[in-house]
């Protein structure tokens, strides 16, 4: 998939810090919370520390503007497979400067192969870091048994599809087998969790997290991706009175953004 003007304007926030910003206080004055996630970084030294000064400026910004919401970020961008320490290392200088600004780190989970260490650092993390959020996958085989062990640790979940098979064979590719795992993981949330984000687009998945919700009220949010279904997000938030939070992706190279979520509602794994 190319890069063509239609797609950047509809799917990502910005090339750089200032649009995405504009766009998140535009979306702000309607209501509508903001996670903020800038693009990769390539995997060297130089720019391991860069990302780390550009999240830092972007904290600051977003405390300027007072903007609402957070930023997403992945392990990965810290150089996390290179030198696990240093990276969460560089993460907490990260994590510090956004609570400055009351503002939430969320870490996105990457491939399967990683999931176990990305777990096992952010539990650690979240001794220091109470605000400190995970995203769980429910294609994989084991979420359930993860979503206990954050829950037990009274961590916040967003809660996703997944967009990463496992190539062992440990996770589930048919789309209803997914949903129905997704059902199952959204009613252990509602029972047993504190803080958590139904991150989807999924109608069947939306209308079972409302009535939950209406009926066994939680600190809970939607979260949905920019430029997918925007007329749904506005009418879980103005009819329905839920919170509901945007991911605004923003870069100057979001080809491969692009190209590994899929342009278009059916493509978004969230």
């Amino acid at each position: 998939m190319g890069e063509n003007p239609e797609e950047i304007t509809r799917y990502i926030a910005g090339t750089d810090m200032t649009g995405a910003l504009d766009k998140a206080r535009l979306l702000n004055k309607e209501g509508i919370g903001t996670l903020l996630v800038p693009l990769e970084c390539e995997p060297e030294e130089d720019a391991f520390e860069k990302r780390v000064e550009d999240l830092r400026e972007l904290s600051r910004q977003m405390g300027m503007k007072m903007i609402r919401g957070g930023i997403s970020v992945r392990l990965s961008d810290f150089g996390f497979r290179e030198q696990p320490a240093k990276a969460l290392e560089r993460l907490g200088r990260v994590i510090r400067a956004a609570e400055e600004y009351a503002l939430a780190i969320w870490i996105d989970m990457e491939e399967p192969e990683t999931v176990e260490n990305t777990l096992e650092a952010y539990l650690d993390l979240r001794k220091k870091f109470p605000h400190l959020s995970i995203t769980l996958q429910s294609r994989l085989d084991r979420t359930s048994a993860d979503l206990r062990r954050v829950i037990g640790a009274r961590g916040r979940i967003r809660l996703v599809k997944g967009e990463f098979p496992d190539p062992s064979g440990k996770s589930a590719n048919d789309p209803e087998e997914i949903r129905r795992r997704y059902l199952g993981d959204m009613e252990l949330l509602f029972s047993e969790g504190a803080m958590f984000a139904i991150a989807t687009h999924d109608e069947q998945i939306l209308e079972g997290a409302s009535k939950l919700q209406k009926n066994h009220p939680r600190m809970m949010e939607f979260q949905m991706y920019m430029g997918v279904r925007e007329d749904r997000i506005r009418s879980l938030l103005f009819e329905g009175g839920f919170p509901v939070t945007l991911y605004l992706p923003f870069g100057s190279s979001p080809g491969r953004y692009l190209r590994r979520t899929g342009a278009g509602e059916s493509s978004f794994k969230k």
